[in-house]
């Protein structure tokens, strides 16, 4: 059973956090790419995003998994509808072009240490 590891782990690695900034780039980075990619859907004029970024840029140098943050702030952008994004930052992990595994954040709180945590511990089970 794989180690379930914080999110705010001190471990770090070289790994960075790729820049989706339009539906192009996303497909592209995202859906076109042969790694499986933790995604974070998030707009920079939302105060839960901006707390947040950080400590996703800290899980990203902790994991040598594939991290792309997709900026969504143009509420007219496609990815918004094309996978129901009701709430920003919601994590997604892609692989093969599809949406295997997500955790909303919740209106008016965001994402928490346990709900990360929780969504670590199932991607885990599925990315080597």
């Amino acid at each position: 059973m794989p180690r379930r590891t914080s999110l705010f782990s001190t471990d770090v690695c070289d790994e960075t956090v790729l820049e989706a900034k339009d539906p192009n780039t996303f497909r592209k980075e995202v859906l076109e790419s042969d790694q499986p990619t933790v995604a974070l859907f998030w707009a920079t004029w939302c105060p839960f995003c901006r707390k947040f970024k950080p400590e996703f840029d800290r899980l990203a140098a902790a994991k040598p998994w594939r991290f792309v943050s997709v900026y969504l702030d143009d509420e007219s952008n496609p990815l918004w509808d094309d996978y129901a994004v009701d709430v920003v930052p919601t994590l997604v992990l892609f692989r093969g072009g599809e949406l295997v595994e997500r955790e909303d954040g919740v209106l008016g709180y965001g994402l928490d240490r346990r709900m990360v945590d929780d969504f670590v511990h199932r991607v885990s089970v599925k990315l080597p």
